[in-house]
């Protein structure tokens, strides 16, 4: 079953529009660190050890 020209298109588009609705906030992302000269990846993550005192 071969399917019609149309459907064809159809399918096309909304595969081109979920993987652009997908990768538009990684492009934001890093068009934003790259807007800001910022490399969050080159640095080490903030330690967020939380430390609990006893009260006994």
């Amino acid at each position: 079953m071969a399917l019609e020209s149309n459907l064809q298109k159809r399918i096309a588009r909304d595969v081109f529009v979920s993987l652009f609705i997908y990768a538009l906030p990684i492009a934001l992302l890093f068009g934003w660190f790259a807007y800001k000269g910022e490399k969050p990846w080159l640095k080490p993550a903030k330690s967020s050890k939380i430390s609990y005192q006893r009260r006994f």
